[in-house]
């Protein structure tokens, strides 16, 4: 599970990242874009790696995997002048399929909620995410996108107004931005008039199991 949340820089290499979908919601804008993630306007990237920082250049690697959580924030340089959240994966080889499938839903979901949740408290204004990988496109953005806006419906953001979902692969662009229509649809009747004659199975199926990690996160976080 760990390779599929690290970031390869393949299929869209343009230095201008090109926009596929933007939604205002709640005071934030919410984008969908292609291109190079590094080439993004944003305070902050998200990285996500392995807990052996694999992919994190050397100079850069943390000296410690967070207790709680599974961000750790690297602050910009002299050297590099973008800001970084390391998004570690916990692995565990040694559950069932089924099993797997279910921690990645809710390792995706917690890793956008907790970066969001950081790059706020650090005064970020901006954040992009690049695609994390889960069993298909449209799996992956849906837990995604719902993540983003639950964060935004039910967290008060004083600094993030700008989140960004940036695609580096041909391939995800007609599922991610199928999946942006169908969660916004409400906000943006005109334009997602279109999508709403038919809904996919596995966008309803992901829907329902995200309510069903954000119900037992707010269930075991209550006192």
């Amino acid at each position: 599970m760990g390779n599929n949340f690290c970031y390869t820089k393949s299929g869209m290499q343009s230095t201008m990242s090109q926009l596929l979908c933007e939604q205002k919601f709640n005071g934030c804008e919410v984008l969908l874009t292609a291109g190079n993630i590094e080439n993004e306007s944003v305070d902050c990237i998200v990285w996500p790696t392995d807990q052996q920082f694999s992919n994190v250049p050397q100079n850069d690697k943390p000296t410690f995997i967070p207790r709680n959580g599974n961000c750790i924030f690297v602050g910009s340089t002299k050297k590099n002048k973008k800001n970084y959240i390391l998004a570690v994966v916990q692995e565990n080889n040694e559950m069932s399929f089924q099993d797997q499938q279910d921690e990645e839903r809710q390792l995706i979901y917690e890793t956008i909620q907790n970066s969001l949740k950081m790059a706020n408290a650090r005064q970020m204004r901006s954040i992009a995410f690049p695609v994390f990988q889960s069993k298909d496109h449209t799996t992956s953005a849906t837990i995604m996108i719902m993540a983003i806006k639950l964060f935004i419906s039910e967290q008060k953001s004083d600094s993030v107004t700008k989140i960004c979902i940036t695609l580096n692969q041909i391939e995800q662009v007609s599922s991610f931005k199928w999946v942006f229509q169908q969660v916004f649809e409400q906000h943006n009747s005109a334009k997602s008039k279109s999508y709403s004659s038919t809904i996919n199975p596995t966008f309803m199926e992901e829907y329902k199991s995200i309510r069903l990690i954000q119900q037992q996160i707010v269930k075991e976080g209550t006192p």
